[in-house]
């Protein structure tokens, strides 16, 4: 049998094959997708402007990747739930997560490259996964 994780990779794997970004890149942004299969990470419900003060105040990785995360996948997928603020902000804060990410450990430049790539790269996740 399967495991519904491995199948939720897979899926995501093949409709994002077609994403012209490096395979380091492109296995990351499937495992964001496949991260929120529950609710676990789900920041819907939650200040990102308070989240990103907490992380930014305890220099907190796993906070800033959280944020990073759920903003792409929110962008991509979901983008009318990113209503509290402009688009921009959103881009910003998601922008700025995944460069705190890259400056807290330096060896992994994926985080860097997520955060200059940010809203192309998940605009066109999106528009992927959607068939748009």
């Amino acid at each position: 049998m399967i495991n519904s994780h491995n199948s939720i990779n897979y899926y995501f794997a093949e409709k994002l094959s077609g994403l012209v970004c490096d395979e380091i890149t492109k296995s990351y942004i499937v495992s964001i997708f496949s991260k929120y299969k529950t609710a676990h990470y789900d920041l819907s419900k939650e200040s990102i402007t308070l989240q990103y003060s907490l992380a930014k105040s305890n220099n907190d990785f796993e906070k800033f990747q959280t944020i990073a995360d759920w903003l792409f996948f929110a962008n991509a997928i979901f983008p009318d739930v990113l209503k509290s603020a402009s688009k921009d902000y959103y881009h910003s804060i998601g922008q700025l997560s995944y460069f705190s990410c890259y400056r807290i450990v330096r060896q992994f430049k994926i985080y860097e490259f997520l955060a200059d790539n940010f809203i192309i790269l998940s605009n066109k996740s999106g528009k992927i996964i959607l068939n748009k």
